[in-house]
C-alpha cells in the first residue's frame, strides 16, 4: 500500500533514512515536510515502512530529494512501484523531475535509468571524492 506519510511515521522513516545518510534525520526535518505543500512523502509499507520517497515540489520542477527501500525488500518493484504511483498521482504531461545521484551508486542509476532518467550534468566531487550526477526525466 503506498499513501501520504504522516508524524506519526517520521521515527520509522528516519530510522530507514539512515541506510542513504547516518545524519538523516538533522539532514531532513520531516516535521516540517509532512504539511508543507512544497513537499510530498510517500512511503510503502506492508506490515511496516518497506520505503519512502521524498519529492520538493520546485517552482518549474520536482526534485527527488531522497529514496530509501529496506534492505530485505530490494529488487522487489518496490521504488519502481513508489515513483510510479507519484507519476499517475501527481504530475502531468511535460512536468520535470529532477534528482541527483553518486557516481558510484550503480545500482540508483540503473533504477532510474530504467523509469527513462538520464544524466544531464555532472557536478564534480560534490560528495566529498564522488562526483554527483544530475538525472532528469520529463514525463
Amino acid at each position: 500500500m503506498i499513501r501520504e506519510a504522516q508524524f506519526n511515521d517520521i521515527n520509522d522513516i528516519n530510522n530507514l533514512g539512515e541506510c542513504l545518510n547516518n545524519n538523516f534525520s538533522n539532514t531532513y526535518n520531516l516535521d516540517n515536510y509532512i504539511n508543507d505543500n512544497k513537499y510530498i512523502l510517500l512511503i510503502h509499507e506492508d506490515k511496516s515502512i518497506d520505503a519512502f520517497l521524498l519529492i520538493f515540489k520546485n517552482i518549474d520542477n520536482y526534485e527527488i530529494e531522497a529514496l530509501a527501500v529496506k534492505k530485505e525488500k530490494r529488487r522487489q518493484g518496490i521504488a519502481h512501484e513508489l515513483l510510479n504511483y507519484f507519476y499517475s498521482t501527481y504530475l502531468k504531461k511535460n512536468d520535470i523531475i529532477l534528482l541527483e545521484v553518486a557516481s558510484n551508486n550503480n545500482d540508483a542509476i540503473n533504477l532510474y535509468q530504467s523509469l527513462g532518467f538520464t544524466i544531464v550534468n555532472i557536478r564534480k566531487k560534490y560528495y566529498k571524492d564522488i562526483d554527483a550526477l544530475i538525472m532528469k526525466k520529463v514525463i
